[in-house]
């Protein structure tokens, strides 16, 4: 009966033990950069304004976990609103690219991204 036992458990033991052998990504949101920032109007004014970025992952580890908030500025440099997004993983030496949404009024005439704090 013992030995019975032990052989129902093995299986389990292997499924269990292969999830040690798995590589996860790693948290470097230093090595994280952004390169470059557009803002993008539709021409239809109820349409949302959108920040596309690109960031560069400039160190050995991939990244996850960052978040980038960009800020939008109207007339004057006035801030109307710095939503944040999630980057998804980004792999050592890779470029991605993502966005954020501008639903707000007034239209926005700049848009500035940076990597924000750890969530």
């Amino acid at each position: 009966m013992h030995s019975l036992r032990y052989v129902r458990l093995f299986p389990a033991l292997l499924a269990a033990g292969a999830g040690f052998g798995v590589v996860t990504p790693v948290r470097a949101d230093g090595a994280l950069v952004v390169q470059e920032t557009r803002l993008h109007t539709p021409p239809d004014s109820h349409e949302p304004q959108r920040a596309l970025f690109t960031v560069r992952n400039t160190g050995p580890d991939p990244v996850t976990q960052a978040t980038v908030a960009c800020t939008f500025t109207g007339a004057g440099g006035a801030v109307l609103d710095t939503p944040t997004t999630a980057v998804p993983v980004v792999a050592a030496g890779a470029t991605a690219q993502a966005e954020t949404i501008y639903y707000g009024w007034p239209r926005a005439s700049g848009a500035a991204c940076r990597l924000a704090a750890p969530h």
